[in-house]
Parts: C-alpha cells; sequence; structure tokens
C-alpha cells in the first residue's frame, strides 16, 4: 500500500515532504474507523505514525482539524457503518491530537486567519514547523491552487503565491525539520498541474496512491454485505459470494467510491449490482477520470481456429496467464489497409487474456471534454498524463492506439506540421515496470508515417500483417456475416469467390451484408436473398482504389518480421513478392515507388 512506502521514508529519516497523486479522493480502510475518504484517512495514519499534532490546508477552506465525529457522520451519510453503530470506547487507540490541549502551539495562530495563503498564515505555519516540542502532521490538499503548473508562478507574480511555493520547496530540504519528526504531504490528484520543480524534486517522493485492485475491491464490496441487515435489499443486491466475487472482477476500473454508487443505485432500484448499468457506470468512469483520453472497449474471445492471428494471441494470452513474460510481448502492431480487422484482433488479445481493453484518443478526437485549468494551452497533455496513471491504476490493460500515424498532433497555427509524439506516453511505452502489466497495441494503414518510438527496439517487435482475405476467406467471412439470416441456399462462391471481388475487407462483406439487409426489408422481407446480396455486391464501391489498397499492404508487408504473422495465402499483388518464409522487400520497395509515383505520394 502507498502509506508503507511513506513509514518506510520517515523510519529510516531518507524524507519528510511527500507528493501524493492520481486518486486521492478515494475511500481508504483504517484500521480503527474503517473507510474513510482519502484526506481524513491519511490525516488518522499521520496519527499513528506519531504525530502529535496533524491538521490539513486547502485554499478553499483554510486550515482543517480533524474531526472524529465529522467522520462518522460521513460514513454513516455513505453507509460506510451499522445504522446502530457505537464505537468501543474501551479501545486502545491513539487519539488524535489527544495528547495536546488546545494551548499556544495551535489554539491562537489560525483562529483568525483567512483561507488565502497569506503571509501571516505562511509564517504561522512555518513556526509550528520550526518547533520541536510537538511533531506536527500537515497535510497539503488541492496543491495545483498553490502551486499551479504555470511558469509566471517563477517570476513571482502573485506575491503571496510565489511566497508559499517557495516555503513548499524550502521545507522537502530543511533538515531540521526531518530531525523535529514532522511530516508534510501534498496531495494533487494530476501531477501535471502542479508546478513542475515539486515533481522532479529528489527530495520530495512522488508517490501514487492507485485505483482498488481485485482484493481491495472485493474487501470493500463484503465489507458493504457484513454491515448490511441479514434481511436488508443490500444482501439481495449483493447477492451470494459467487456473485459478490464477480461483481469485485467487473467494477475494474472503479475507485471504492464508484462501486460504492454503483451499489447503491442497484440497491435503490432494488436489482442485483452488474450488468448494463455498471458497464454504463464503468465506461463514463473511465472517461471521466481520464478526461476522455481513453474509451472502455469491449474485448472478444475467438470460439474457433482457421485465422492466422488467433494462435500467436493464444500464445501472448498463456504468457500473461502464467506470468511467463518471454512470451509476452511490451507492445504490438496491427498493420494493412483499413477493414482488415485490426480492432478486433487487438480485442482478441484483451478477451484471450482476461485484460480489460481501452482505446486511446488522441488530441483531435477529445476537444470536446479536455479539461485545462491553468490555461496554458497543454490540455491534452495534462489530460493524457492523467489517462497514463489511470492506466496503470487497471491494469491488466490492453491499451489500444487506432491509426497510430495520427498520433503526433498537429499545430494550431500550421495544421499541415506536426508535433512531437506526447513525452508522456513515449516514457509510459518505454516502462519496463509495465511489461506484463499493460500491452501497448497499434493499428496503422500507413506504417511509413509511425512515429519513431514504434521502431524501437524491444517494444512494437511483434507485427501482424492483416491484409484482405483470398477467395476462400471472404466465403468464408460472407457465411458467418449471413448466418442464420438468408432465405434459402446461398453460393457463397458464386458471389464472392471471383477475381472481381479480390480486395474485399472485412469491413466491405460486413457493409454489402447490411445493404442487403435494408434491401430485404425494402421488400418485405425479414431474410436475405441471394438477389439481395448481388444486388448490394453490385452496387458496393470501396473506399479505396485498388492501387491505393496495393499500396497500403505493400507498406504493411514491408513491415513483416515473421512468416507466421502474414497470412498463409496471399492475393496475387502480394504473392509474387513472398517465396515460403522469404519476402523480397526489395522487389516491394521498387513497386511501392512506382504505385507512389502513381498516386502521387511520397513513401
Amino acid at each position: 500500500m502507498f502509506w508503507e512506502a511513506i513509514k518506510r521514508h520517515y523510519n529510516a529519516g531518507s524524507a519528510h515532504e511527500f507528493l501524493l497523486h492520481f486518486n486521492v479522493q478515494d475511500l481508504l480502510p483504517d484500521d480503527f474507523y474503517g473507510y474513510l475518504p482519502a484526506f481524513d484517512f491519511i490525516m488518522e495514519q499521520l496519527n499513528m505514525l506519531g504525530c502529535d499534532l496533524v491538521l490539513g490546508y486547502n485554499a478553499s477552506q483554510g486550515i482543517i482539524w480533524p474531526n472524529i465525529e465529522r467522520w462518522r457522520n460521513t460514513q454513516k451519510l455513505l453507509k460506510l457503518i451499522p445504522a446502530e453503530y457505537e464505537e468501543d470506547k474501551e479501545a486502545e487507540h491513539r487519539r488524535i491530537n489527544a495528547n495536546l490541549a488546545v494551548d499556544d502551539l495551535h489554539k491562537d495562530p489560525f483562529m483568525h486567519v483567512g483561507s488565502e495563503p497569506s503571509e501571516e498564515l505562511q509564517e504561522q505555519l512555518n513556526a509550528l514547523l520550526q518547533q520541536g516540542r510537538a511533531k506536527v502532521g500537515l497535510v497539503i490538499n488541492f496543491l495545483e491552487q498553490l502551486a499551479p503548473n504555470d511558469l509566471s508562478l517563477s517570476s513571482g507574480t502573485s506575491y503571496d503565491l510565489h511566497r508559499f511555493f517557495s516555503r513548499i520547496q524550502n521545507w522537502a530540504s530543511d533538515l531540521d525539520i526531518r530531525r523535529r519528526g514532522h511530516t508534510i504531504l501534498l496531495l494533487t490528484q494530476n501531477r501535471f498541474d502542479i508546478h513542475p520543480s515539486l515533481t522532479v524534486n529528489p527530495e520530495i517522493p512522488v508517490i501514487e496512491i492507485p485505483f482498488p485492485n481485485y482484493s481491495e475491491r472485493r474487501q470493500f464490496i463484503e465489507h458493504l454485505h457484513i454491515i448490511s441487515d441479514t434481511s436488508s435489499q443490500m444482501r439481495k443486491t449483493l447477492g451470494d459470494d459467487r456473485d459478490r466475487e464477480v461483481l469485485a472482477q467487473e467494477t475494474i476500473g472503479l475507485n471504492l467510491f464508484g462501486i460504492h454508487d454503483v451499489v447503491r443505485q442497484a440497491e435503490s432500484a432494488e436489482q442485483k449490482a452488474g450488468g448494463e448499468p455498471l458497464v454504463r457506470y464503468r465506461r463514463e468512469s473511465i472517461r471521466t477520470f481520464s478526461h476522455g483520453v481513453l474509451e472502455l472497449g469491449e474485448s472478444q474471445r475467438n470460439s474457433g481456429d482457421g485465422w492466422y492471428v488467433v494462435d500467436a494471441i493464444r500464445d501472448i494470452a498463456e504468457g500473461m496467464k502464467n506470468r511467463d513474460l518471454r512470451r509476452v510481448p511490451r507492445g504490438v502492431l496491427f498493420l494493412g489497409p483499413p477493414g482488415t480487422s485490426k480492432i478486433y484482433a487487438a480485442q482478441l488479445i484483451a478477451g484471450e487474456a482476461n485484460m480489460t481493453f481501452v482505446q486511446l484518443r488522441y488530441a483531435n478526437q477529445v476537444g470536446e471534454v479536455t479539461i485545462n485549468i491553468n490555461e496554458n494551452g497543454n490540455s491534452y497533455d495534462r489530460n493524457l498524463n492523467a489517462a497514463i496513471s489511470f492506466i496503470r491504476g487497471i491494469s491488466p490493460v490492453v491499451v489500444f492506439m487506432d491509426e497510430i500515424e495520427q498520433a503526433p498532433p498537429h499545430t494550431s497555427m500550421h495544421p499541415e506540421e506536426r508535433q512531437p509524439f506526447p513525452q508522456s506516453l513515449v516514457t509510459a511505452i518505454s516502462d519496463p515496470s509495465l511489461h506484463g502489466r499493460v500491452i501497448w497495441v497499434g493499428a496503422s494503414h500507413r506504417p511509413d508515417l509511425m512515429p519513431q518510438i514504434f521502431r524501437q527496439y524491444g517494444i512494437f517487435d511483434t507485427k501482424f500483417i492483416m491484409l484482405p482475405p483470398i477467395a476462400e476467406g471472404r466465403m468464408e467471412i460472407l457465411r458467418i456475416f449471413c448466418q442464420g439470416q438468408t432465405e434459402n441456399e446461398i453460393n457463397f462462391r458464386e458471389l464472392v469467390g471471383g477475381p472481381e471481388t479480390d480486395g474485399l475487407t472485412w469491413r466491405d462483406l460486413f457493409l454489402i451484408v447490411q445493404r442487403a439487409h435494408n434491401i430485404a426489408r425494402h421488400n418485405q422481407r425479414d431474410r436475405l436473398t441471394e438477389s439481395d446480396l448481388r444486388q448490394a455486391l453490385e452496387d458496393f464501391i470501396p473506399a479505396h482504389s485498388p492501387e491505393m489498397q496495393l499500396f497500403m499492404g505493400l507498406l504493411a508487408l514491408r513491415e513483416a518480421n515473421s512468416r507466421i504473422m502474414i497470412p498463409e495465402a496471399l492475393l496475387p499483388g502480394y504473392q509474387e513478392f513472398v517465396d515460403g518464409n522469404r519476402i523480397d522487400k526489395t522487389g516491394i520497395n521498387r513497386r511501392l515507388m512506382e504505385l507512389s509515383n502513381q498516386l502521387g505520394l511520397n513513401v
């Protein structure tokens, strides 16, 4: 748990000021008081750490003293303790601030000081940290209000704010504060919101409060079950032991407050917790906590064999299940023309390996939900930083990046220019500690435009080449899409088995079947006929010319580094460059040059 890291530093005397970030507004389990809001939990932990005087501060409320009665009222409001709860008065427990009388140590200094970080308030806090009669635990919440990520802060445009920012930095290096046993905790949800000087200061350890893991979610759900009456609706909502186990599994991506909301809403509706309401809540929670940068997707399971990617994906899944990370790549690339099932293949990795599947959205896709509290023009970077923290918190997870060539954002002044690939994403993708916890999956139909990070050795070495299917593949795909929906026997070979339909992709065939349905309904029929399919097929116009599709397919084939990750049977335009396990990349380059000249493109 994150608190153990603080205790290790404290006991070793290696640090006394800490920056806590990410899940700082959740519920956390205290051994004596039970589940408390994080701010109250942290104050109680400082108490148990040995601090004689514990207090909090934020720029909106001012000084905040621990209040056990308020804690209990909050727990009763949230129904986190039984309705008839009575505290054991005889329990041996160090009472917070109990050893201090309300004397001149902490009575007078703050009683008449406002909430703003005035010079007077700063002097009083500093005086507390300079005295040695009592060990002080100070919790500064919403740090971004006092030390925002704003370059103007360094120039001292706001005297009080600049002075407080300087004090926070000076406290970290003040060894007298450490010698007296004082502890200072700085809280913020998103590290990007605070001045970078605090995030890179070696004297201020940065500690993440993560989202709850499976065992913590299960423990919380069991707690709600235990404190509820035997005949209550809550017991029915939580169900039996197996129901609660499944609920703990399905609430990955929610913090404890989120689980509390889901369960209480189900209780109010007199329903079991889970199902579609949980999926909706979870999707919105992930979107909210990542500020729109992540979108929850569905994982997939493959019920049969025959597709060349399945065996390799199952090998990755087995590596994940057995924790054999030599079989688990840090990153995977799916390369090929649009419509060749790249996203479905990525979802298969998540499904086969029992991992959460999320899609990363780029700067031009999240403009409507970006949050930029400091107005410094880096809203996407800020939101991306929150998303990466979230990714760490919901692992194991597959992070899917579609059209990765679009990841570097365009500049606002010159749309034709690209900014560098986001540095925080580069750092996360390159982080070896995430190996086995996060599989980064990129998809591209223009790998020649990929950011350089996707060519970095040891990360994206697993490359699947996704090409349009041959005749037998098209027939099987069309048969699957039409299964149970046709009126009579369909001659699929007659429809898509000839060379005139070469180049049709999964997506093309899906659209053709969908349009054939519309034709059938227009003719007052619920089931398809071969005539409907033929009419839709003859009307269909592919999104790309054969030359453009071949161009994108050859770009993908040029990236191949494994024969088993290329379709066994290839269309003629690709087959001429493949001889057994050898790929004629020189010949591919020549053909690409011809096509690029013909299409007016650069390679």
